[in-house]
């Protein structure tokens, strides 16, 4: 068989591959998968190279469909799309998880993972490369912290270093599985994380920093209400801060579920979306740099979190400047905004 035949069946088998895991492989790593093919064969132009009538090949849709998606790195040199600055430091970083699970000692445990942590100091990442190594760069940063947790049995820590060891060569589709395994193991951890975090600010009750709206809707009326909007304003106007929906003002969590079911339809991402769009509204999608909007569940109820951060200028709300002072979101009178300005944002 020559070159080119045995080089289009590889487009045929791939094309049947994908077409037949269409629902359960997700997304981007069927576009990294068709990428990695075309680009062993791109340091020079592919018909130059190895006279592949690649037209032949693009007459199956999948692959026609994603050739045209990865085109503009087919000329990408190698050396840039694929690089040693991350192929490295990571397989060194996957060496030394192997051993990790021989050291007992707590100390001994975090003084390794110190140093694995030193290494991965050292990828970097140029512009061009894909974005699956993006993702895992940022995978391994939150795997330290998941081995380095004492509340995490040794076993579970071991599932997951077997996990990484998966993945050392990225054109196998068992990599991709596993990296969706690992991604899966610690999102959970992060979510469990964040809860702790939050029901520690929970449990503070309000102060300077931190505002409970129990709901984003009035319960006797049934109207929107604005005053979580105040509440963002005035921690922009003023202070880092933290606005929780779905925390009374007793510090009782009683979730955003009922809001969901009588205004969203029961859809958590509808309702994200609509205090979103509806801050970024009121300050012209100025609050999309200052704000983050995270979901979490905590003893089985779901809560929002605005996480607000101080702008860089005054933002008014309906034409009227807000502050946080001590527990309270407070309208700035007129005859102090001058005051207000030189004391915040001069």
């Amino acid at each position: 068989m020559d070159l080119n035949t045995y080089i289009i069946n590889k487009f045929k088998n791939f094309n049947e591959y994908l077409e037949t895991h269409w629902q359960t492989h997700p997304y981007k790593y069927k576009e990294i998968q068709t990428l990695l093919f075309f680009q062993s064969y791109a340091t020079l132009e592919l018909i130059e190279r190895f006279d592949i009538k690649i037209k032949e090949s693009l007459d199956y849709p999948t692959l026609s469909y994603y050739y045209h998606r990865i085109e503009k790195y087919i000329k990408i040199p190698t050396k840039e799309l694929f690089p040693n600055s991350f192929h490295r430091p990571y397989h060194q970083i996957l060496n030394e998880l192997k051993y990790l699970s021989f050291y007992q000692h707590p100390t001994e445990v975090i003084k390794k993972i110190e140093h694995l942590h030193d290494i991965y100091q050292k990828i970097a990442l140029p512009n061009s490369s894909f974005q699956i190594y993006s993702e895992i760069h940022d995978l391994l940063q939150i795997t330290f912290a998941y081995l380095s947790d004492k509340n995490i049995h040794i076993e579970q820590k071991n599932k997951l270093i077997y996990q990484w060891q998966d993945i050392q060569n990225l054109e196998t589709v068992s990599a991709y599985k596993s990296l969706e395994k690992i991604a899966y193991t610690l999102s959970c951890f992060q979510q469990e994380s964040k809860a702790d975090q939050y029901l520690a600010l929970i449990q503070e009750s309000e102060n300077h920093r931190i505002e409970f709206k129990e709901r984003t809707t009035d319960l006797l009326t049934h109207k929107k209400s604005d005053k979580w909007v105040k509440a963002c304003f005035g921690f922009m106007n003023t202070r880092k801060g933290y606005v929780f929906i779905g925390i009374s003002d007793d510090q009782q969590i009683v979730g955003v579920e009922q809001e969901l079911k009588d205004h969203f339809n029961n859809s958590l991402d509808l309702m994200k979306r609509s205090l979103i769009d509806k801050l970024a509204h009121e300050s012209q999608k100025i609050s999309n740099i200052y704000t983050i909007l995270e979901d979490i569940k905590i003893k089985d109820k779901t809560i929002l979190v605005f996480k607000c951060n101080k702008a860089d200028r005054p933002l008014y709300y309906k034409g009227e400047l807000y502050m946080r002072t001590n527990s309270q979101t407070t309208r700035v009178p007129p005859e102090l905004i001058e005051l207000f300005r030189e004391e915040f944002y001069c």
